[in-house]
């Protein structure tokens, strides 16, 4: 791996799968998969990576049954507040971001993440931006929208510094698990020339060596950016 990614952002997908596979319950499934998350940040900072962003939930998430996004957000919520994985990630000196609409969230999460957020602003160790509420789509709108109502000249240095992930690199690196092979939504304007990598591998079963593996291919790829 002679060429560490600088950025490198997941798909965290299989997580029903993996659960319906260890007749499991299907929010256990995505406990076991926010602990996966919580490591891959740790092997990440480990290896040398600056900035890491993981999807977590999109905005089209939101049209899943109710009782799905209620025991989804109670989940998430009780793992930031409570989990010993998060705590060690915090420990390691972690700075967390979160992107995404997240006014639609209820206000006691978007209290717990605005604590971590603040908590975290000065640390020095590697960058997690969690997408939350998020959608590429909206998040463009969003920030044309931004740009209009403050008479901000469009440009693609002045979109980028309007998005909900201005101030980071774009992502030299998506990983996507359990084998589907598109972005849904996901940092459209920020991956214009991210590397693509497709793993088989359910995202509970993610690990250190399928990180490496991703990283192992990433560093055979020439990218030259159309020039």
């Amino acid at each position: 791996m002679n060429k560490i990614p600088r950025h490198i952002a997941f798909i965290m997908d299989g997580n029903s799968t993996w659960a319906k596979e260890q007749h499991k319950s299907v929010m256990d499934g995505y406990l076991t998969g926010m602990r996966t998350m919580a490591q891959t940040i740790l092997d990440a900072q480990a290896l040398g990576v600056e900035y890491t962003t993981f999807y977590a939930f999109s905005m089209e998430n939101w049209e899943r049954p109710a009782k799905w996004v209620s025991d989804f957000m109670a989940l998430v919520m009780r793992f930031f507040k409570n989990d010993a994985s998060i705590e060690k990630v915090l420990n390691a000196g972690a700075k967390l971001k979160v992107i995404g609409d997240t006014p639609r969230l209820s206000q006691e999460f978007q209290d717990i993440l605005q604590k971590y957020t603040e908590e975290t602003a000065n640390n020095t160790g590697i960058t997690v931006q969690i997408a939350i509420s998020y959608s590429a789509r909206d998040e463009i709108v969003r920030a044309v929208k931004k740009m209009s109502e403050n008479n901000i000249e469009f440009t693609i240095e002045n979109v980028s510094n309007n998005l909900d992930t201005a101030g980071g690199p774009d992502p030299d690196l998506i990983i996507r698990t359990s084998s589907k092979q598109r972005l849904s939504n996901f940092l459209l304007w920020q991956c214009s020339y991210s590397e693509l990598y497709f793993s088989d591998i359910l995202w509970p079963d993610f690990n250190k060596s399928e990180l490496e593996k991703a990283i192992a291919e990433y560093s055979k790829r020439e990218r030259t950016y159309g020039k």
